[in-house]
């Protein structure tokens, strides 16, 4: 067995779990139930981890990571809060601190 991806945002985790499968890549995510228990629990022992069962697939497994990452990743660049100057990430339409819709 060979870690995949380790990842606090469990929605990734899922999402690729998915793309594996679909691949034929049996896999399964471990720290799925403590997830919610972080910074309750060390961050080793409740961080999510995906997981592949057949190691001899790691290489498949990795360039479908590669892959997927790339089409999930949000077009554009950070951008400037024109209200507060806080920098946000290209995904979001407004600031995340003071709310003030991205110019």
């Amino acid at each position: 067995m060979k870690r995949v991806l380790s990842s606090p945002n469990l929605i990734e985790i899922t999402q690729l779990k998915g793309v594996l499968e679909s691949a034929g890549i049996a896999c399964f995510v471990r720290n799925e139930a403590t997830s919610g228990l972080l910074g309750e629990v060390p961050l080793t022992e409740g961080t999510p981890e995906l997981w592949i069962e057949d190691d001899a697939r790691l290489d498949e497994a990795l360039q479908l990571k590669s892959d997927f990452q790339a089409t999930t990743k949000a077009a554009g660049a950070e951008w400037v809060c024109p209200a507060c100057g806080e920098k946000s990430e290209p995904q979001f339409d407004s600031c995340w601190k003071c709310g003030a819709k991205r110019a």
